[in-house]
């Protein structure tokens, strides 16, 4: 028997997500167009904030009610593993794992938009905004770290559990599985249309963000730095 695990809107933020944060964290080593680097950063922030909010209104399995996150569900899930799978939506890992990935992914969009501000008062209190790069670069390499680890789970529940259909279900929202069925009110499906174009939105608005003048310094004193050790040489 198949049961819609996951609708669509869950689905559409879950590949938006993958394509936003690969893009961002791409074009975060290419200065000559930083400006989609800002851009994609707000679309991937704004499309996690909405989930986050959707994970406190949307529907079953979607909603944060129904993620076995406690330590016992944990201590279960691994000793029974190989065994058995009895989640429905996600399993305590794979919830564990994407709350910290929305948290991240937040926390890092929010620290980029930081570094782009000028005379931002948390950076005129830390003194420069160094530290806050290497937060926002720590953040980032976690969100990646945290991706990976999503997709090793993904990849060995095709393997120990191929039956109940879980990589499918990304594409197509159902599972083997005999259970209720998810399904989308007028509230929430009303609340998916602002949630997939309020991102491209600000898209469009951070594109037009600039680097900050502290940011154009540290990098014009890297630079020079660079070149007087190549001049030592």
């Amino acid at each position: 028997m198949k049961t819609l695990i996951w609708t669509l809107p869950t689905r559409i933020f879950h590949w938006l997500l993958a394509l936003g944060f690969t893009t961002t964290y791409i074009l975060g080593d290419f200065e000559e167009i930083i400006n989609f680097h800002f851009a994609f950063g707000a679309f991937v922030s704004v499309l996690i904030l909405f989930r986050l909010l959707f994970g406190f209104i949307g529907p079953k399995y979607s909603n944060f009610r129904d993620f076995p996150i406690g330590l016992n569900h944990q201590k279960a899930f691994i000793k029974n593993y190989f065994s058995k799978n009895n989640y429905i939506g996600h399993n305590p890992a794979a919830a564990l794992v994407m709350l910290t990935i929305l948290l991240i992914g937040l926390l890092c969009g929010i620290s980029g938009y930081l570094l782009t501000v000028d005379g931002n008062s948390i950076l005129n209190m830390i003194g420069n905004n160094e530290l806050l790069e290497d937060m926002h670069e720590v953040l980032a390499n976690v969100f990646l770290g945290l991706v990976i680890m999503h997709l090793l789970g993904v990849l060995s529940d095709a393997v120990f559990h191929w039956k109940t259909g879980t990589l499918t279900s990304i594409f197509d929202g159902y599972k083997n599985v005999e259970a209720e069925n998810a399904k989308l009110n007028i509230f929430q499906m009303a609340f998916s249309v602002l949630w997939f174009v309020i991102p491209f939105i600000f898209f469009y608005l951070a594109f037009g963000l600039q680097p900050n003048k502290s940011q154009e310094n540290n990098k014009y004193k890297n630079e020079r730095l660079r070149y007087d050790d190549d001049d030592d040489d």
